[in-house]
């Protein structure tokens, strides 16, 4: 059993080794958290699951054997996860951190258009006309909640807009959460401050905590890394599929959240608030 890549934020972790315990485990991946840290949050994931902000591709882990509360210790030559051992000998080490390119508005505008004629329905993905056009698609209620968080976000006023979205509608990690990811990854390729809407992340758990907290500091997945790349060009469709991909519903909600950020709230044009039918 080895593991085959990690993320490079890993590395002080493994250099001087730190202890913790499984958070939560799957069919194909388990959380693992290192005590002390509060958000040193990892994930062990099956190799086609690729190379995410928290993600370590493993070959051999037997899932099932894992259990939440189980020890995990990491040390510089391996990962200790219950009773499994996992060699880090030559696992490679990847920088999460997004490129900072600036996505062509135009593309932007026509991702936003795609994104709510592909993404599923009980995503977020119906929020985004709503915010930055004035109108779009009816919406249920958690998604009316979610749309105010996005115009208090737009306007400024973190506090209410997190207060709105955390811990918002379905998914391990909820679907508002997943929505603060993207647009905090917004702020980073605008060169905005993520500091201040990150203080006021709350009432969520500390799996959804890890991911806003990298997306805070720019890190994505490597889907994303393609994707961000593809907007300055005029070949996204085939990136924001694979972006689609993650979760049930992750995957459109972190994009709605990216590309309302971009367009409303990093920016390029303020959000109107508007009445919601």
């Amino acid at each position: 059993m080895r593991v085959l890549a990690y993320p490079s934020w890993l590395e002080p972790l493994r250099a001087r080794g730190a202890q913790g315990r499984v958070l939560a485990t799957f069919r194909r991946s388990a959380y693992v958290a290192f005590s002390g840290l509060e958000e040193a949050v990892a994930a062990l994931v099956a190799p086609d699951l690729g190379r995410g902000p928290l993600s370590l591709p493993t070959d051999g882990v037997l899932w099932a054997c894992l259990r939440p509360g189980d020890p995990v210790r990491i040390a510089s030559s391996c990962l200790q996860a219950g009773d499994q051992t996992l060699h880090l000998d030559g696992a490679e080490p990847w920088d999460p951190t997004l490129p900072r390119v600036r996505p062509q508005p135009a593309q932007v505008r026509r991702c936003c258009e795609w994104l709510v004629a592909s993404a599923p329905p009980e995503s977020l993905a119906p929020v985004v006309p709503h915010l930055v056009e004035g109108r779009g698609p009816a919406l249920r209620d958690w998604q009316r909640r979610a749309l105010e968080g996005a115009q208090a976000l737009a306007a400024g006023a973190y506090a209410s807009g997190c207060e709105l979205l955390c811990g918002l509608g379905p998914g391990l990690t909820p679907s508002g959460d997943d929505f603060l990811c993207g647009w905090m990854l917004a702020l980073y390729l605008h060169g905005r401050p993520r500091e201040t809407l990150l203080q006021h992340v709350r009432g969520t758990h500390r799996i959804a905590r890890a991911y806003l907290r990298a997306a805070a500091a720019g890190f994505a997945s490597e889907a994303w890394h393609r994707f961000a790349a593809s907007l300055q060009g005029g070949h996204w469709v085939a990136a924001a599929r694979e972006v689609l991909l993650a979760g049930e519903t992750s995957g459109a909600d972190t994009l709605a959240g990216f590309l309302a950020g971009l367009v409303a709230g990093a920016g390029s044009r303020p959000a109107r608030s508007v009445p919601v039918p």
